[in-house]
């Protein structure tokens, strides 16, 4: 073919590339912006009533804990935020999104009653009692708005009991009802029940604060290595690259392009397989990438003799190991401190991640092999993946052109608007992109962010497996 001809057939494949990736991302946009963020779960009725009963579960089994448990709690799990005001907020939505939802409405007024917030109650029961939810209203009412009992408690606990199936939320009625009739015996029964039903959850909890301290020693002692002098360098990939940032810019949109397609055959193969295929949940994320690889390998890597193994930096020079060991030591600590600084602002700022955003349904309730191949997505295919586009190719293209500090952060910040979270969300993203972009400059590996981000994604999945399962 004419080099001229060549020219226009790469611009028109770099255009409709553009065009599918431009149009995949209006379209995310729009279904983000259009629809409410509950849209991503199919069953958010039942995944707010598994997060909010494990939550307060959880907040009422730490009561009797040292007050640095508690501290490291709030730092590691609940970020600092008010668990009950939150739980509100979150039906609130919920019951916006489901308007007449008996079950969500139930909760609510529970969770209100037991922030005190009264008129609210009265609000929900003369409702029930309009529409005639006698039972309901009259429970509400004897457990919250000090109401005769009429009934009788004997009576109330049953309705009480027929209302919410066990956990949290029938623990509170009961418990309160048992006051009301001061029942010492009930109350202490109840209670009984409960710590034996939080007590394998707190166990979970403190397995999960022991793996994050002990990743913050790991990473104070990856950091006394590397102050005294020792070699962080653990291959040498291509930063900067010997492409130019043209070059670079095509092979992304291409690939970019190239994935939309594999996913919406994917999409379609869902429809006709069902939308719940172990095998083809399994297979998506790895065959979305694999257009941008080839192109990768055969754009930029080929035309000067390396291969993507050597050009990403996967496999370490000798004497390498040992730099990897101590480098990625510094980085899943520096991870886990980051974090734990973003507790202490979310404390501050009252601010923090909508549920959403890290729930997964595959996980919480998923059968086994579900749930294997989301932990498979989750845990491998996205640090490996994620890694190579967004440090491998996208920061050693900006870094052809431009300063290191800036190709890190104009990096982080496409990787963190990649993910599609929230305030806070972006911002623990986005500083993680960030220290894992400067790790590339400086190891001239892939291999410890890829470690040390597969170990964030670890702690991620783990703590829904821990809390939710």
């Amino acid at each position: 073919m004419p080099r001229r001809r060549r020219r226009w057939a790469g611009a028109l494949v770099t255009g409709a590339s553009a065009c599918l990736l431009l149009g995949f991302v209006a379209l995310a946009v729009r279904v983000h912006l259009a629809g409410s963020r509950l849209d991503s779960i199919d069953d958010p009725g039942r995944a707010l009533g598994l997060i909010v009963e494990r939550t307060m579960d959880l907040e009422d089994a730490l009561t009797g804990a040292t007050a640095w448990e508690r501290r490291v709690y709030e730092l590691t799990v609940s970020d600092g935020r008010n668990e009950l005001h939150e739980a509100i907020a979150w039906y609130e939505e919920l019951a916006d999104t489901v308007p007449g939802e008996p079950g969500v409405q139930l909760r609510l007024a529970i969770l209100y009653g037991e922030a005190g917030r009264t008129d609210e109650v009265l609000e929900t029961v003369d409702r029930w009692r309009a529409r005639g939810d006698v039972a309901w209203a009259e429970v509400l009412a004897a457990v919250y708005l000090d109401a005769p009992l009429e009934r009788g408690v004997a009576r109330l606990r049953e309705a009480a009991t027929r209302m919410v199936e066990p956990g949290w939320f029938r623990d509170r009625l009961l418990v309160r009802l048992a006051d009301r009739a001061d029942d010492g015996g009930a109350r202490a029964a109840i209670l009984a029940e409960a710590r034996a039903r939080t007590a394998p959850l707190l166990r979970r909890v403190r397995l999960l604060t022991a793996g994050e301290m002990i990743t913050v020693g790991l990473g104070l002692a990856g950091l006394v290595v590397v102050l005294r002098g020792r070699r962080v360098r653990v291959d040498a990939a291509l930063v900067p690259p010997p492409w130019r940032v043209r070059d670079g810019v095509e092979v992304l949109v291409r690939g970019a392009g190239g994935g939309v397609l594999v996913l919406v055959i994917v999409y379609a193969l869902g429809r006709w397989r069902g939308p719940n295929d172990p095998l083809l949940s399994a297979l998506s994320m790895p065959l979305m990438y694999v257009p941008l690889l080839w192109l990768a390998r055969r754009r930029l890597f080929a035309p000067v003799g390396v291969g993507l193994t050597r050009g990403l930096g996967w496999l370490p020079a000798p004497g390498g190991w040992r730099a990897l060991v101590w480098t990625t030591a510094l980085l899943v600590g520096a991870g886990t401190a980051i974090d734990l600084a973003l507790g202490l602002l979310s404390e501050a700022t009252n601010m923090s991640s909508h549920w959403t955003e890290w729930f997964d349904e595959d996980l919480a309730w998923g059968s086994p092999a579900v749930a294997a191949t989301s932990l498979l997505g989750t845990v491998l295919f996205a640090p490996v993946f994620e890694e190579i586009v967004f440090r491998g190719l996208l920061y050693a293209t900006l870094r052809r052109r431009l300063a290191w500090p800036i190709a890190a952060t104009l990096s982080a910040a496409v990787f963190a608007l990649a993910h599609g979270y929230g305030a806070a969300g972006f911002g623990s993203v986005f500083l993680s992109g960030l220290l894992w972009a400067i790790a590339y400059e400086r190891t001239g590996s892939l291999l410890p962010n890829t470690v040390a981000h597969l170990v964030n994604n670890v702690a991620a999945a783990l703590g829904v497996l821990l809390l939710l399962r």
